[in-house]
């Protein structure tokens, strides 16, 4: 039988130790003349049996340092270890870690469960061991009874769980996720996202995901890597991340928001006084380190603003509506606040399936001076 959970039973390592470690990792493409530069220094631990995100647009080097991990590319400087164990020298096949690529990679002219049978046969494993593997992983991804069929025969989301079955079947210490959902229409995408995040919490094997997509992170991860540009711009808790975005680009990658660009005149305890446009004054929670006169942006996310008619008006600010779009559940609206201050804020339909307010409605626009934040940079 396969040994899944937890990871740190099946491999007797010790729970303090980091799954992965990378020291200044650099990665260089095209040799010294000009090379073209994937990762800066990147520093960090991901830990043993957490569900751990590698977020960040297309190019930012997210796949690169997967790649480098799995030792499909080599480092060119700075070193990877893995549970403290230095992997620089050690070929992809003798790595305890798996891929599962976007595409998936099955083989087309074996049935599924040759594909997973595959994995265990190169490790010599007893054909006992193997049948008892096979059976256990198809089990857990609930494939079993498609055991027989051949790749061509599935669907796109059995496929994807046909791949992850014959990743598992070896119990690797790593698994390594290259955006295995982006083939996927979209509820089917939302339906894997749950079945991935229970499926590392059952099998108690780090999980390391690389994905562009924001809400994808947010669900699933246990702790989340921001990249842009070779670099890691944040790491946090999925709250973390979308609460207190540690600069301009976190806060505008993850989710929506809204940011105003101002001078701080007055600091007060936590909170800040900031003139927006020329003469709007607003109240922010303060990220400290910030003086009077310091040029700041601030942020501000729309379902954290509220709407309602103009006529009432305690604690709001007068806004007109500009523009809207409709979401189902929800609309945003965008809406103008004089100044040269333009925000989008959400409000959902009323229960008769009515939209609350049009273009051209005049509106008031309330938010708390604790959800209006001062970024840190």
């Amino acid at each position: 039988m396969a040994c899944f959970k937890p990871a740190t039973t099946c491999f007797n390592m010790n729970e303090l130790i980091p799954a992965i470690t990378a020291n200044n990792v650099v990665k260089h493409y095209g040799g010294n003349t000009s090379p073209v530069i994937a990762l800066k220094n990147i520093s960090l631990e991901i830990r043993d049996n957490e569900f751990f995100t590698l977020l960040g647009p297309s190019g930012c080097g997210k796949t690169t340092l997967l790649r480098l991990i799995a030792g499909f590319e080599q480092v060119t400087d700075g070193e990877i270890m893995l549970f403290d164990d230095e992997i620089a020298n050690l070929e992809p096949n003798r790595r305890p870690v798996n891929t599962v690529f976007q595409h998936y990679a099955l083989f087309p002219h074996m049935t599924v469960g040759q594909n997973v049978a595959f994995g265990l046969e190169r490790l010599r494993k007893t054909r006992s061991e193997i049948e008892s593997t096979v059976d256990e992983v198809l089990t857990l991804v609930k494939m079993k009874h498609l055991a027989d069929r051949r790749p061509n025969q599935l669907s796109g989301g059995q496929q994807q769980r046909v791949a992850l079955a014959r990743a598992l079947a070896p119990s690797p210490k790593v698994l390594l996720l290259d955006e295995p959902l982006s083939a996927l229409d979209l509820k089917l995408r939302q339906a894997m996202r749950e079945e991935l995040k229970q499926l590392q919490k059952e099998t108690g094997i780090t999980f390391v995901f690389v994905t562009h997509d924001q809400e994808e992170a947010l669900a699933m991860s246990d702790r989340i890597a921001v990249m842009s540009e070779g670099e890691v711009q944040q790491i946090g808790a999925p709250t973390d991340i979308y609460e207190h975005p540690v600069n301009r680009f976190v806060a505008d990658f993850i989710g929506d928001t809204n940011f105003l660009d101002g001078e701080i005149v007055s600091i007060a305890d936590d909170l800040v006084t900031c003139r927006i446009g020329s003469e709007s004054l607003f109240e922010a929670e303060n990220s400290g380190g910030h003086t009077i006169g310091d040029q700041v942006s601030l942020f501000l996310r729309p379902e954290k603003i509220t709407l309602s008619p103009s006529n009432e008006t305690s604690g709001t600010r007068p806004g007109k509506v500009t523009n809207l779009v409709y979401l189902g559940n929800q609309a945003a609206y965008t809406v103008n606040m004089g100044d040269g201050i333009e925000m989008t804020a959400q409000a959902r339909p009323r229960e008769d399936g009515n939209l609350p307010f049009a273009i051209d409605d005049p509106v008031a626009v309330g938010f708390s001076a604790r959800a209006l934040r001062v970024l840190a940079q």
